[in-house]
C-alpha cells in the first residue's frame, strides 16, 4: 500500500560514483533530485574500487606534458575491445573524460595524474587516480558536496521496487524506506545508477558461466534489478557476458591485493610450487587461469624491491600488511613451508623465471617483469574472484536507455553498472579505468541531459 506521494525532477537509483555525480551536475542545473541508496552508506562498487580512471585531456595531464586526445583514447579502447563497444558512445565518455576530471578536481577530489603508469592496451598516460588508490576517498568528497546541497534529498536503506510508466514514459518509480513506509516518486527522469548483477548468483550463472560459484568481491547490492526493470519497460541489453574479474584476493581474507605486485615483478604459483600462466596477461585470463588451480588458491610470491616499489605506488597496500595476511622468509624453502609448497618445485620456478627476466624469454610468454627474485621473499595466499559485471541497459551518447529498437525510453537513463560498459563482448576487452570512466561518465552525461 502506498502511504507517500512524493513530487522531484529527476530520481537516482544508487549512490556510487554514477548517482552522486549525476545528482550534482543536475542541481548545478538548477534541478532537485531524489537520491535514493538500498545500502546504509553511499559508495557502491566505486567506494571499493582502487579509484582508477582513463582520461584524456584533463588539466592535469597538461601539467605533465600529456598530449594524448580523446581520439587517441578511444582508438586504445576499441582497439582493445576489438570495436565492439558502441563507437559513438564510447567517443563521447572519452572527449568528456577531461572535462569530468577537471570538475571533480573543482569539487574536491584528490586526483593526480600517473605520467609513468601504463596498463596493457594504453598507448598514453591515460590513468588518473588519488594518490591513496582508493575510491572510497572520492566517493566521500561528493557525498559532502551532497550534504552541502539543499537541492538533493538523500535517502539511505531506500530499496526501489520497481519503475511506474505510462505508455509513451517513464513517469517515477516506487520503494519502500528503513521503517517500511512505502513511497511512490513522481519524476520528470528517472537515472539508474545501480550496481551490476555479480551479487545475484543465478543472474552470473546465466549469464557468466564461467564464473558460477566463484567467490564475488564487489557491492554487496549489485543484484541486477535495475537491469530488469529496464528490461521490464522492453529495454535492450549489451555485453551481459562481460566482467572484471581479478587474480588478487587474498584468501581466505577477502581482501583486494594490488595488481602492482605483478605489475612490478611478482609471480604467482600453485600448491606444486609452479607458475602456472603469464602473471600480467588481462585480468580475465589469469582469473580464469587462477580458477583452474588446485582449490581455485595460489601464492603470490615477490621480495623486498617489489614491496617498496608498490608501497611507493599503492599506499593501501599497507592494510594488508596490518591484515597479517603477508609472510616473509629469508628462503625460499622457508616461504614453501609456511604455505605448504613443494619446495624444490619453487626453487627452480624462481630460478627458471629470474633467468627469464634477465633474458626476456618466458615459458608463459610474459614480457614485462621487473628484477630477479632476491631474499628476502614474501608470499600472500590468494583467490580470483569475480569483481564486477560490465554488461546492462543498452543506452545511447545521451546516456538514454534504449528499446530494441533502438529508439529511447522517454524519462530512463542509465549508468554505472545498470548500464553496457566499454569491454564489448570480452572481458578481455576491459582496459582497466574504463569502468569508472564509464559510471561517472554516464552519470556527468545523464545529470546534464536529464536536467535539459
Amino acid at each position: 500500500m502506498i502511504e507517500k506521494m512524493v513530487e522531484t525532477d529527476i530520481a537516482i537509483v544508487g549512490a556510487g560514483g554514477c548517482g552522486l555525480t549525476a545528482a550534482l551536475v543536475a542541481t548545478e542545473q538548477g534541478k532537485r533530485v531524489l537520491l535514493l541508496e538500498r545500502n546504509s552508506a553511499v559508495g557502491g562498487s566505486t567506494a571499493m574500487s582502487a579509484g582508477i580512471f582513463v582520461a584524456a585531456g584533463s588539466r592535469l595531464q597538461r601539467e605533465n606534458g600529456e598530449t594524448g586526445t580523446p581520439e587517441e583514447l578511444a582508438a586504445d579502447i576499441l582497439r582493445l575491445n576489438g570495436r565492439q563497444s558502441d563507437a559513438s558512445l564510447t567517443k563521447t565518455l572519452c572527449f568528456a573524460s577531461g572535462p569530468l576530471m577537471d570538475w571533480l578536481v573543482d569539487q574536491g577530489v584528490p586526483l593526480e595524474h600517473m605520467p609513468d603508469y601504463k596498463y596493457p592496451g594504453m598507448s598514453r598516460s591515460w590513468i588518473h587516480s588519488p594518490p591513496q588508490r582508493d575510491g572510497l576517498v572520492m566517493t566521500n568528497v561528493l557525498l559532502r558536496a551532497v550534504k552541502r546541497q539543499p537541492a538533493i534529498d538523500l535517502h539511505l536503506q531506500t530499496r526501489v521496487a520497481g519503475l511506474t510508466s505510462t505508455a509513451e514514459m517513464v513517469t517515477g518509480l516506487t520503494a519502500t524506506r528503513p521503517d517500511g513506509e512505502s513511497i511512490s516518486v513522481r519524476a520528470q527522469s528517472v537515472i539508474l545508477a545501480a550496481s551490476g548483477f555479480g551479487a545475484n548468483p543465478s543472474m552470473v550463472a546465466h549469464y557468466i558461466p564461467e564464473f558460477a560459484g566463484a567467490q564475488y568481491y564487489g557491492a554487496q547490492y549489485a543484484t541486477g534489478d535495475a537491469i530488469q526493470w529496464g528490461q521490464s519497460m522492453g529495454a535492450a541489453t549489451d555485453h551481459m557476458g562481460a566482467y572484471q574479474s581479478h587474480s588478487s584476493i587474498a584468501y581466505p581474507k577477502k581482501m583486494l591485493v594490488t595488481t602492482y605486485l605483478i605489475n612490478h615483478g611478482a609471480i604467482q604459483v600453485n600448491q606444486h610450487g609452479r607458475r602456472f600462466g603469464d602473471e600480467t596477461d588481462s585480468y580475465a585470463g589469469h582469473a580464469l587461469a587462477v580458477q583452474a588451480q588446485p582449490n581455485h588458491v595460489v601464492v603470490e610470491l615477490f621480495d623486498e624491491y617489489i614491496l617498496n616499489e608498490t608501497l611507493e605506488n599503492y599506499p593501501r597496500f599497507t592494510e594488508c600488511l596490518s591484515a597479517g595476511i603477508v609472510e616473509r622468509s629469508e628462503t625460499l624453502a622457508e616461504l614453501a613451508q609456511k604455505f605448504n609448497l613443494d619446495g624444490d618445485n619453487l626453487a627452480r620456478t624462481v630460478s627458471s623465471y629470474n633467468t627469464a627476466v634477465l633474458t626476456g624469454k618466458d615459458d608463459f610468454g610474459r614480457s614485462r617483469f621487473g628484477e630477479p627474485l632476491s631474499s628476502p621473499f614474501y608470499g600472500i595466499s590468494v583467490t580470483s574472484a569475480l569483481v564486477q559485471t560490465l554488461g546492462g541497459l543498452r543506452v545511447d551518447a545521451r546516456a538514454r536507455v534504449k528499446r530494441l529498437d533502438e529508439t529511447p525510453i522517454p524519462g530512463l537513463y542509465a549508468g554505472g553498472g545498470s548500464a553496457s560498459g566499454m569491454a564489448g563482448e570480452r572481458p578481455q576487452g576491459y582496459l582497466a579505468g574504463t569502468g569508472l570512466l564509464s559510471a561517472f561518465g554516464l552519470g556527468w552525461i545523464a545529470g546534464h541531459d536529464a536536467a535539459r
